[in-house]
Formats: structure tokens, sequence, C-alpha cells
């Protein structure tokens, strides 16, 4: 039989227990804007673990960002927000949409397993402006799509 000592202390315990687990912040996922003064560029967005939403503005972004996790980045429209260099997606789930991104090389770099899916998306690889998805992807018409690399 349990003492009314350790009873008191053990339902202090609990309490206590109790107290602190509810205690602990939720952190809600973020919807990072680009650029502001926090995120300047594309990639100090990414580095943030915090965003999981990241929102380019509408002009034109002169980066390679790498992507490593799971998150979306969406623009404006393909024919308003514009990145100028390599997108390399390397891990996680990554959905990116209302984007226009042309590099000369690999404009969309997708490996080690990540999966990707996209809408309203130009991807123009080389000088020549022919897209590569040249079905509607970068007008928006077709449905929604998703990969996953090998």
């Amino acid at each position: 039989m349990i003492s009314q000592y350790r009873l008191i202390r053990l339902t202090t315990l609990i309490a206590t227990l109790i107290t602190a687990v509810v205690a602990v912040p939720y952190v809600e996922a973020a919807t990072c804007n680009v650029p502001t003064t926090s995120y300047p560029t594309i990639q100090a967005a990414i580095d943030d673990a915090g965003c999981t939403q990241i929102v380019l503005a509408t002009g034109t972004f002169y980066e390679t960002p790498v992507i490593d996790r799971t998150l979306q980045l969406q623009g404006v429209g393909s024919d308003q927000t514009f990145i100028q260099g390599r997108v390399e997606v390397s891990a996680g789930t990554v959905h990116i949409e209302k984007i226009h991104i042309t590099a000369p090389t690999d404009a969309l770099w997708v490996h080690s397993g990540a999966e990707v899916s996209g809408f309203d998306l130009e991807v123009v690889n080389g000088l020549v402006e022919s897209p590569l998805f040249a079905d509607g992807f970068e007008d928006g018409t077709t449905h929604q799509w998703s990969s996953v690399s090998p």
C-alpha cells in the first residue's frame, strides 16, 4: 500500500510533468516571402527549416538554389517570377509552381530519390528559349504533375 506521503509526491510529479508537456510551444510551419530583410535570397529561406512554404515575389532571381528537404516553392506566375540559374532538388518532397526557370543546362536537376511536383512551371534548358516542358506546363494549362528521381 502506498503511503499518503508517497501518493502526494507521485501526484505532484505527474502534475509537474503534465505542465511541462503542455508548456512546450507548438512550432507552426511558416510561409517565408522572398525577397525580404529576413530572406533576401531563395537559399536563405531554404536554409531556414521553419520555412515550409517559400513565396517568391514578381521579378528575376539570379541564383542556383539547392533544396534538400520537403517544402513548397511558389512564385506569382511563370510569366512573372523567374529564376536564372539551376534549381537542384536533392532530397524531400518538393512542390514548385508558378515559376519560370532558365539555365544553360540542367535548369531543374532532381536526384537522389527526391520527389518533385509542379504546376504552371516553365523549365528552359539552354540559351534558346525552348521549354523542356512544352505541353502546357509553361502556361499552366495542364494538370499538376509529379515524379520521383532515381
